[in-house]
C-alpha cells in the first residue's frame, strides 16, 4: 500500500513507472490522492470540486501501459470541458453549470496519456487576477505561508503541487497565469509557445491566442513527459510551429543544452524593478548559468513594449463573449452579485470597443512583436524575474479591485509586471524555482526562449535542476 507520505515524494513519471511495473495501481495511488487532498486542502482550499467516485471509476478504466498511468490530476476551473466536470469559471453566473458531456480534445488526451481526474483547482473568477480569490469559492492559500497568495490564476494548481496533493496539475497562461503561481509556490511552472497544445475548445484559440494551457510540476521530466502526451497543434491554424523533437520532449531534456547566449534584464518592459531581494536572486543565477557555459549580456527593453495595452481588449472580449453565451442559455442577464469587479470591468472594456480601435490595438501588438524579435535576436534565452516581489499578502489584490479597479491594475502591475509580455509574442517562458528569498518563500526566475524553442527551454531547465535541485524543498504542511 502506498503511504500519503511515500506518494507525495514521487513525481509523475515515478508514480506512473511503478503503476506499469504493477507495484501498485492506479486505484491505490487515486485512494491515496483522495486521502491527503482530504487531510490537507482544507488548510489551502486548493481543490474546489470533488467527485470521488467518478474519480475512482477513472481511475478502474486508465490505460495501466500509458506514459502516465494512474496519475492523479486536477483540471483547472476554466477552458477546458472535461466529461462528467462542471465548468463554472469561478464565476457565481456560472454557479449551476451543468457537468460536461463530452471531453475536450485536451481533457481527451489527458485521459490517453492516464491521467486521472481527481478534482478541479481552484482559479480568480475567468482567470483575471495574479491572486486566487474568487468570490464563489473563497481564497487558495500559499502552502508557504498561508497568508500569503499562492499567485494566480493557476493559483489552485500550484498550491496543490507545492503541498503534495498531486505531483502534477493543469494550468492555463494568458498573462502569466502559470509562471506567476509557480514562482509563488516554488514549483517549476512551462508556458508553451502559442499553438503548442490545442484545447480544441469550439471558441477557437482563447484571448486573441495569448492564452496557453499546460500543467504545473514539481519536476522538469513531468512538464516534459505532459508535452509529449499533449502536444498537438490547434486545427485551422494559419502558421504551424516547429515540430516537436522526434525522440519526444522527455528524451530531449537529456542532453544538456549547448552554450547559450543569455539576455539578462531586471526591469519589465512597463519599466518596474524588483525588490533588492529579487535583484540578487537575478544575478545569483545569472551567476550560475556563466559556471554552466552560458555566456551572460544585459539586456533592455525596446521602448514602448508594455503589453497591457492591447492584451485587455482580448480578454475582455473572450469574457464578454462568455457571458452573452451564459446570457442565452438562462435567458436572463447576470445579477450584479454575481460578477465580481474585474468582469465587470471587462463587461464595459468589451462595451466601449470599436472595430477601429480595435484594429489599432491589432496594429499595436504587431508592432511590439516586430521591434521585440529584433532585439531579442542576438540571444537564445531571455532572463529576468517572475515577479518583483514575493508572494504577497492574501486578499491584497482582491481588496484593491473592491475599491477600485484602476488600484487593482496599480498593484497587479507591481507585483507581476513580467510574464504578459510572453503571452503577446507567443514565446515559451518558464518559472523555474531555483532559490528562495532571505524570507523562506520560494523566488521564481523566468526564462524565455525563440518561438518554436520549447524543447531548448526545457533542457535548459533540466540542466538548472540537476545542477540546483529543488524537489526535495517543500513546505512543512506538506510533511
Amino acid at each position: 500500500m502506498l503511504s500519503p507520505e511515500e506518494y507525495s515524494r514521487h513525481d509523475a513519471v515515478g508514480l506512473a513507472a511503478l503503476v506499469r511495473a504493477g507495484e501498485v495501481s492506479a486505484a491505490e495511488v487515486t485512494d491515496t490522492a483522495l486521502t491527503r487532498i482530504d487531510r490537507l486542502n482544507p488548510a489551502i482550499n486548493a481543490v474546489i470540486q470533488r467527485d470521488d467516485a467518478q474519480a475512482r471509476a477513472a481511475a478502474s478504466e486508465a490505460p495501466g501501459n500509458a506514459p502516465l498511468a494512474g496519475i492523479p490530476f486536477l483540471a483547472k476551473d476554466i477552458n477546458v470541458e472535461v466529461r462528467g466536470w462542471p465548468l463554472t469559471n469561478a464565476c457565481r453566473f456560472f454557479a449551476d453549470a451543468p457537468k460536461a458531456e463530452t471531453d475536450s480534445d485536451l481533457a481527451r488526451r489527458w485521459r490517453e496519456a492516464g491521467l486521472v481526474v481527481v478534482g478541479r483547482s481552484n482559479t480568480p473568477e475567468f482567470a483575471t487576477d495574479f491572486a486566487c480569490e474568487p468570490e464563489l469559492y473563497g481564497p487558495t492559500l500559499n502552502p508557504w505561508d498561508t497568508t500569503r497568495t499562492p499567485g494566480g490564476s493557476s493559483g489552485g494548481a500550484a498550491a496543490a503541487v507545492a503541498a503534495g496533493l498531486v505531483p502534477i496539475a493543469h494550468a492555463s497562461d494568458s498573462g502569466g497565469s502559470i509562471r506567476v503561481p509557480a514562482g509563488c509556490c516554488g514549483v517549476f511552472g512551462f508556458k508553451p509557445s502559442a499553438g503548442r497544445v490545442a484545447t480544441g475548445s469550439a471558441l477557437g484559440p482563447l484571448v486573441g491566442g495569448l492564452n496557453c494551457d499546460h500543467v504545473v510540476s514539481r519536476t522538469v521530466r513531468d512538464s516534459a513527459a505532459m508535452l509529449d502526451a499533449t502536444a498537438a497543434p490547434e486545427q485551422g491554424m494559419p502558421c504551424p510551429l516547429s515540430p516537436p523533437p522526434e525522440s519526444g520532449y522527455l528524451a530531449a531534456i537529456n542532453r544538456p543544452p549547448p552554450p547559450l547566449r543569455i539576455g539578462l534584464c531586471a526591469s519589465a518592459p512597463s519599466g518596474q524593478l524588483p525588490t533588492d531581494g529579487i535583484a540578487e536572486i537575478l544575478t545569483k543565477t545569472g551567476r550560475l548559468l556563466e559556471t554552466l557555459g552560458h555566456a551572460i549580456t544585459p539586456f533592455d527593453w525596446p521602448a514602448d513594449t508594455d503589453p497591457s495595452e492591447p492584451a485587455t481588449p482580448l480578454w475582455a472580449s473572450d469574457i464578454a463573449l462568455l457571458v452573452d453565451m451564459r446570457t442565452q442559455v438562462l435567458g436572463r442577464p447576470p445579477q450584479d452579485n454575481e460578477l465580481g469587479p474585474l468582469v465587470r470591468f471587462a463587461l464595459d472594456q468589451a462595451a466601449q470597443l470599436t472595430m477601429t480601435e480595435a484594429a489599432r490595438l491589432r496594429v499595436k501588438r504587431w508592432d511590439i512583436r516586430r521591434r521585440l524579435a529584433r532585439a531579442l535576436s542576438p540571444f537564445d534565452i531571455i532572463l529576468t524575474p517572475v515577479t518583483a516581489g514575493a508572494a504577497i499578502p492574501s486578499g491584497l489584490l482582491g481588496e484593491a479591485a473592491l475599491r477600485s479597479v484602476p488600484e487593482w491594475t496599480e498593484r497587479a502591475g507591481a507585483f507581476a509586471p513580467y510574464t504578459e509580455i510572453y503571452n503577446l509574442t507567443g514565446q515559451p517562458a518558464m518559472s523555474v524555482p531555483l532559490y528562495h528569498g532571505a524570507d523562506g518563500l520560494p523566488v521564481g526566475m523566468q526564462f524565455a526562449a525563440q518561438v518554436g524553442q520549447d524543447a531548448l527551454l526545457l533542457r535548459l531547465a533540466r540542466q538548472l535542476e540537476q545542477t540546483a535541485p529543488w524537489g526535495q524543498r517543500r513546505p512543512l504542511i506538506a510533511d
